[in-house]
């Protein structure tokens, strides 16, 4: 059954609301006059959802998108907090680091060639020693 320009200006009017991120789910229903159970049955609207998850597949290239931006950033002050005099904070900036190159290796579905080793886990222990070598390597050059 083909649906009116009114409910599909609500739908819409909903979700722009949902992924503006000022209101919470209550508050949005309640600004749209939408009932719990009216909600419930747009969650089985095929239009509804595809555009839903549209939203949502964009929200999450765009939030790909800063994390990029600020990856270089991120690493560079990581990287300068191994060289704290404080031994926690130098231990964990090494974990962190650790961390990050292991999120930067490919998924199964991602094309291109490897960016990062594989093979078995390193201890945080052993990593943490291979990175303050690598510091002070960096601080003699």
């Amino acid at each position: 059954m083909p649906k009116d320009k009114r409910s599909l200006d609500r739908q819409l009017a909903v979700l722009a609301d949902f992924f503006s991120g000022d209101l919470s789910q209550a508050q949005i229903l309640t600004k749209h006059r939408v009932s719990e159970q009216t909600y419930r049955t747009w969650q089985f609207d095929a239009d509804f959802t595809d555009e839903m998850e549209r939203r949502i597949a964009a929200a999450h290239r765009e939030s790909a998108a800063i994390i990029a931006r600020f990856a270089v950033t991120a690493a560079e002050l990581l990287i300068g907090l191994t060289k704290s005099p404080k031994p926690e904070v130098a231990r964990r900036a090494c974990l962190d680091i650790i961390a990050f190159g292991r999120d930067l290796r490919p998924t199964p579905v991602e094309h291109g060639p490897p960016r990062g080793p594989e093979g078995p886990p390193i201890s945080p222990e052993v990593a943490s020693k291979m990175l303050a070598v690598l510091a002070e390597a960096a601080e003699v050059e």
